[in-house]
């Protein structure tokens, strides 16, 4: 599981980020491929390999698995996605492979776009995640004094305690730690982010995923700072956060346990950090929702307002390949940028109005 907990960011987002009670099941508006906004300007052969590896676990999975497939709010199955998941495989070993209209004419043939709407309104709430940079070292010497901890096995540490308690060295002399880092801040954001690559003093890179937390709750400390009268509701963004603990070192440690929860990691092997659903993310088109009303594996086109407002909006196809702690609703998207470039500034400033298109399978049988 890749996890980031956004609320940490941005000041609108922290009373998006409320988990509903009761809340409505989506209300599907059949559309058209033609009628997508920007259908015509993307390049939707770049989300194919996204597609073939979520593919691939939908067809190893239980055919009778509960999917969200079906409009009208019945329940759906794996089984549903198979004929679309079969012709992706097909597509992937044919001649036609890289040719964008015949990538185009499978998507067509086997789904429909549905616009996701809850009690009338369309516009959701999108957020970003990105993979950070950090630096650090297999021994702990010098700069690199900040442990990061692998999850310990089940039974022989007790990691039921709050963040403050391992921050101070609960766990310390436990064969626990993967590699010490230079700088605390850092660490707590890797941690919000939940996956990330750690530059070595030797010179080789070590890749971090997410593996567990403490099962303490999480609070967003941007909520803390607005509160204190630090922050103002708009500068509570990744940026505004991060400078903040950086010029107040002395209260820095308070607030940021002020979040209780603390993320273990483990070494990664794969180019890109893994999601949720078991298989790499894809930067630029892997999107982390609430599974509670999309299923992993759906195929989303999204219509939303770039975090850089001058570059307009982004229109593309993406797929559900992740979830989040702070990712709760029917029009709830956290927005995968990658590594490295302005990954870091545009997830950071990311708390963007925007639409959802869910691509469900066509042609299934209508339920009693």
């Amino acid at each position: 599981m890749f996890i980031r907990l956004i609320c940490l960011f941005g000041g609108v987002v922290l009373s998006a980020c409320q988990s509903p009670i009761n809340q409505p099941h989506l209300e599907y508006s059949p559309s058209h491929f033609t009628a997508l906004p920007g259908w015509n300007e993307d390049k939707t052969l770049d989300v194919l390999p996204a597609i073939q590896r979520s593919c691939e676990v939908i067809l190893k999975e239980d055919p009778n698995k509960i999917y969200r497939t079906r409009p009208d709010g019945n329940p759906g199955y794996a089984l549903d996605w198979h004929p679309f998941c079969n012709a992706v495989k097909s597509f992937c070993v044919s001649s036609k492979k890289n040719d964008e209209v015949e990538w185009r004419a499978l998507l067509s043939t086997y789904l429909t776009p549905y616009k996701l709407s809850l009690n009338g309104s369309s516009n959701g709430k999108f957020t970003g995640y990105y993979e950070p940079l950090l630096k650090g070292s297999t021994r702990r010497y010098g700069p690199y004094q900040t442990p990061l901890y692998k999850l310990p096995k089940e039974g022989t540490v007790n990691t039921n305690i709050s963040r403050k308690d391992i921050v101070e060295g609960k766990l310390n002399g436990k064969g626990l730690e993967l590699v010490w880092v230079d700088d605390a801040i850092d660490a707590f954001f890797l941690q919000i982010q939940g996956s990330g690559r750690v530059f070595l003093d030797d010179g080789k890179m070590l890749r971090l995923g997410y593996a567990g937390t403490n099962k303490h709750r999480y609070h967003p400390i941007g909520k803390t700072l607005v509160g204190m009268g630090a922050l103002k509701l708009q500068e509570a963004s990744m940026q505004g956060i991060r400078d903040w603990l950086l010029t107040h070192p002395k209260e820095a440690d308070v607030v940021m346990n002020e979040n209780e929860s603390y993320v273990f990691f483990r070494i990664l092997n794969e180019e890109n950090p893994i999601g949720s659903q078991g298989v790499p993310l894809t930067p630029t088109r892997s999107l982390a929702v609430d599974p509670k009303f999309i299923s992993l594996g759906t195929p989303i086109w999204v219509n939303l307002n770039h975090p850089n407002k001058d570059q307009g909006h982004l229109q593309h196809l993406m797929i559900a390949q992740d979830t989040g702690g702070a990712i709760k609703g029917g029009l709830r998207g956290d927005y995968f940028w990658g590594f490295g470039g302005r990954s870091a500034e545009y997830a950071g400033k990311m708390n963007s109005d925007g639409e959802y298109y869910a691509l469900l399978p066509k042609n299934l049988e209508p339920q009693d």
